[in-house]
């Protein structure tokens, strides 16, 4: 059984790499759910909504026969159905006998037009150009004018006096699709909108001619609707609102979208696309989501269902009021049937607009259920499949959606969560292994136009989501940040997998509030490298970033291991022991033949350097191992790597430990929502569940961030250490849910003010194994930047976001070149994105590291490496020294060419296929110089 169980396992963790995106929750069962569909039919699909039908029988001769006319207008004859017209119609023909048994055939005839009359209502428009009747009016209400009529399916009204007796007007719907309260007269000169009860006019304006190919109405109130040339499609009634030098609102009061109008070459962008309503493609449900300005997803603990929606587009979800603030709108959101209300504030500031919401204003009146998610602006600047563009995506390196792709399959949803999952939740099996989005932020390009998205608060609890037209099920583009509000979680009963049960974080709400600011950016040709602009320019100024990368400089960066427990037999018992992996001293003699080797510059990360990181202890006393030679031969290494002028950071890996060390499992370890402990599994690598054979460990509480960088950062300086690498501490976040009660967003906090720490005391600062946006003020440099996304299918192509965003502001390297598959393709974008490169390196033969926590480590014995490294740092050394603190301003792929523009004027040419790298008079081989190593 247990074997077969295995093989189960196995091809459960094989199907889950399918890469569908959908992989926001390793926390398992968590995945949320997005309407989707498998169809890729397109336009000879059915539509699935359709404008409403007047469903009226009776024709002209009929209506002059036994109703009344009351008069005729815009086209049509109206007709009055007297109270008592059964009583006349029955004495024409000579009385209603008893039983119908005694009917002649003439009062047959009058039985049965009686009933008929008797399905419409009290007026009757009769087309006088078809002499069909086209609507019925059962009652009217009383307005200004006298009394107003809406027609059984509200595609028409009629205001007439009060006792019914003359027409004033009527009005035809322009479409039920588009709106139910906006009417125009037959003529096309006049358009009115009824109130929300449909009862009394709202507003009424007058066509004043074509702009922009839409037909303009305006209102003496200032205001002015907008319809399609054609006149067949309402776009909605609109009044410029707050307005600075470079943008200006434009807002519709009565759905609660707006534009944002960027006054230098006039384009819009949309909250929501103004022809929505008009996709056939969609649903009533969608629908109402694409007019949706916000989306709130709520829970109800008692009945553990967490799925939820309610769109403010719809209005039997949503009530909203729309007010003038200084330089924005107020909106705020009543979904009173499930009890909750809150307002959003959208503001324009310079040259971006302003989304927030103040999470502690989320009212939540209707006891058992609970807010645990919010989008806001969902749609902004959704694309149509008439429009061309793309999506930018920070997965990874980064990546390009492109609109209208056709991979529509149901799968092939993005979904993942800002800054990773919150590994407190375990999941009982290993996912896919995907790259991580280490920024908050998304981009628009289409038209000449793109539009940076940036999660400026509650980024701690963002997640992002991407789909392309016909995949979100309607024939739009969608990128889009959603906000966790409260974390979710699940456990299983009795261990019995089928028995799960999903728990959501208690108390109010402890998320971050949130903000999102949308920058417009105009240019000719415009593309993703001005989104990586914009947010750079946005770092530098709005988030301190400063810049670190100085001119002339190419550092080769190198990855050394001390040390790793390894069971060894002593008197025949297996015994966990210390083994030396590369000591001080070899650690000594590696940078110092890379040294000899023509190696001028280096960052040098070591790992498990003391007693308590080879045993996973919590590590902060710098302390060094005597297993490695004691303090005097680490003496040695630090004097070597201060004559060379190289830059060591030696490694304090405390985010997973053992007990000991003054922390332990039951006191100091992160509580996960359910209730249970946080600990972190090792899985098998061929079956992808949890590995029997090794220790779990604890994931160290964000409670005892302060104290761990604190001592790190005074234990350091005390030991003469000018820097540290913090290995997962600069890409992990996640929460403490037990009652030490940290979200996320606290745990954000507490990170970066323990990043500032010690950097504020060690002169070399951190060196960041990866970087989430909210470590990039603290860290010196950074390695392991990826070189492409998750590739998930969805995806079109890799972009270097990253490396666009960060080039010449903080220096930065590769993954490890000998740790991948194809290193030679690894340089080739190393040089088209001015990363330096980076190796790790052992001493010991990797043969040592079986069953031990560096068994991944199979390539790195120094021995194939040195050469290779150092070879590979000459070739590299003239490129990336002429750019080495200049930012990319272009970046272009053309088949297998990419060329990449410098602020300084340096282009760098990158043929993939030929392997050739060519800078100003610099040209490399690769296929001749390098090797494989």
């Amino acid at each position: 059984m247990g074997n077969i169980r295995k093989l189960l396992l196995c091809l459960l963790a094989v199907a889950s790499l399918t890469m569908s995106g959908r992989t926001f929750a390793a926390e398992e069962d968590m995945e949320l759910s997005v309407e989707t569909s498998d169809s890729d039919s397109g336009e000879n699909e059915k539509a699935k909504r359709s404008e409403t039908v007047e469903k009226v029988e009776l024709y002209a001769e009929d209506a002059e026969k036994y109703l009344e006319k009351v008069g005729t207008a815009d086209g049509y004859d109206i007709y009055c159905k007297d109270k008592d017209f059964d009583d006349k119609l029955w004495e024409s023909v000579g009385g209603k006998p008893k039983s119908k048994k005694d009917y002649t055939e003439e009062q047959k005839l009058v039985s049965d037009k009686i009933d008929e009359l008797k399905k419409i209502g009290e007026l009757v428009a009769v087309d006088t150009k078809t002499g069909k009747a086209a609507a019925s009016f059962k009652s009217g209400s009383k307005c200004d004018d006298g009394k107003l009529w809406l027609s059984d399916a509200g595609r028409f009204f009629i205001v007439t006096d009060e006792d019914a007796s003359k027409i004033v007007r009527v009005r035809k719907i322009i479409s039920s699709l588009d709106s139910k309260y906006a009417f125009v007269s037959a003529d096309g000169k006049t358009l009115e909108l009824l109130q929300r009860d449909m009862k009394k006019p709202d507003i009424t304006l007058s066509y004043s001619g074509k702009e922009d190919g839409k037909k303009v109405y305006k209102a003496e109130s200032g205001e002015f609707a907008w319809l399609t040339a054609d006149g067949g499609h309402f776009l909605g009634v609109f009044r410029y609102g707050a307005e600075n030098d470079k943008l200006r609102m434009i807002v519709d009061d009565r759905s609660a979208i707006f534009g944002i109008e960027n006054k230098e070459n006039g384009y819009i962008w949309w909250s929501s696309p103004l022809e929505a309503a008009q996709d056939r493609t969609a649903t009533s449900l969608l629908a109402d989501e694409l007019r949706s300005s916000n989306m709130l997803r709520y829970g109800v603990p008692l009945t553990r269902s967490g799925n939820n929606m309610l769109r403010s587009g719809s209005e039997g979800d949503c009530k909203f009021t729309v007010s003038d603030i200084r330089d924005g709108i107020r909106v705020v959101y009543n979904y009173d049937k499930a009890g909750f209300k809150y307002p959003v504030e959208y503001t324009l500031e310079d040259d971006h607009l302003k989304a927030s919401v103040k999470v502690s204003e989320i009212e939540e009146s209707k006891n058992g259920n609970i807010a645990t998610e919010i989008t806001v602006l969902g749609c902004f600047g959704a694309a149509s499949d008439k429009e061309e563009g793309y999506f930018v995506i920070p997965d990874g390196s980064g990546a390009l959606v492109r609109f209208n792709n056709n991979r529509c399959f149901q799968t092939n949803i993005y979904q993942q969560r800002v800054y990773g999952n919150d590994v407190t939740a375990v999941p009982q099996t290993r996912g896919a292994v995907t790259e991580q989005i280490y920024l908050p932020v998304y981009g628009i390009v289409k038209e000449d136009n793109a539009l940076l998205a940036v999660a400026s608060k509650g980024d701690s609890n963002a997640y992002i989501t991407a789909n392309v037209s016909k995949q979100s099920n309607s024939s739009y583009n969608i990128c889009r940040f959603t906000f966790i509000l409260r974390a979710m979680d699940s456990f299983y009963m009795s261990g019995n997998s089928n028995e799960r049960y999903t728990v959501f974080e208690k108390g109010a709400i402890k998320s971050d509030d949130i903000e999102m600011l949308y920058y417009p950016i105009s240019k000719k040709g415009a593309d993703y490298t001005d989104v990586a602009a914009r947010y750079r320019q946005y770092l530098m100024e709005e988030q301190g970033v400063a810049k670190k990368c100085t001119a002339d400089s190419s550092a080769l960066y190198l990855g050394l291991y001390g040390g790793t427990m390894k069971k060894k037999n002593i008197l025949g018992i297996p015994v966990d022991m210390k083994t030396s992996v590369t000591d001080y001293s070899q650690a000594a003699g590696i940078i110092g033949d890379l040294s000899a080797k023509g190696v001028e510059d280096m960052v040098i990360s070591y790992r498990n350097w003391t007693n308590d990181g080879i045993k996973n202890k919590v590590d902060t006393d710098a302390e060094p191992s005597g297993k490695l030679g004691g303090k005097s031969d680490f003496k040695k290494l630090t004097d070597l790597a201060d004559k060379k002028g190289y830059a060591l950071y030696p490694v304090s890996d405390n985010r997973d430990f053992l007990s000991g060390n003054g922390y332990y499992s039951f006191t100091d370890t992160a509580v996960r929502v359910s209730g249970a402990y946080s600990q972190i599994v090792s899985y098998d690598r061929a079956y992808g569940i949890p590995d029997g054979f090794r220790k779990n460990m604890s994931l160290l509480s964000p409670s005892y961030y302060g104290k761990v960088f604190g001592d790190i950062a005074k234990n350091y300086s005390k030991a003469g250490l000018d820097g540290v690498s913090l290995a997962s501490l600069t890409t992990s976040l996640y929460g403490d849910y037990g009652k030490k009660d940290i979200s996320r967003a606290k745990a954000e906090k507490m990170l970066a003010d323990s990043y500032k720490k010690i950097d504020d005391k060690l002169g070399n600062g951190i060196l960041a194994d990866g970087a989430n946006a909210y470590a990039l003020p603290y860290v010196s440099c950074i390695t392991g930047v990826p070189s492409s996304s998750s590739r998930f299918d969805l995806f079109d192509e890799d972009i270097p976001f990253y490396q666009l965003v960060l080039h010449g502001l903080i220096p930065y390297s590769t993954k490890a070149v000998n740790g991948d598959p194809a290193p030679e393709r690894l340089m080739l974008m190393a040089a088209a994105t001015g990363s330096s490169l980076s190796f790790d390196m052992i001493y010991e033969e990797t043969s040592l590291l079986k069953d031990t926590e560096l068994d991944t480590l199979y390539y790195a014995d120094h021995r194939y490496w040195t050469d290779t490294a150092a070879k590979y740092q000459k070739l590299m050394e003239p490129v990336l020294r002429k750019v080495s603190d200049s930012f990319i301003t272009g970046y272009d792929t053309d088949g297998d060419i990419i060329t990449a523009e410098y602020e300084n004027g340096t282009v760098v040419k990158v043929d993939m296929k030929k392997r050739t790298i060519d800078c100003g008079a610099v040209h490399i081989e690769l296929s001749e110089e390098g090797g494989d190593g």
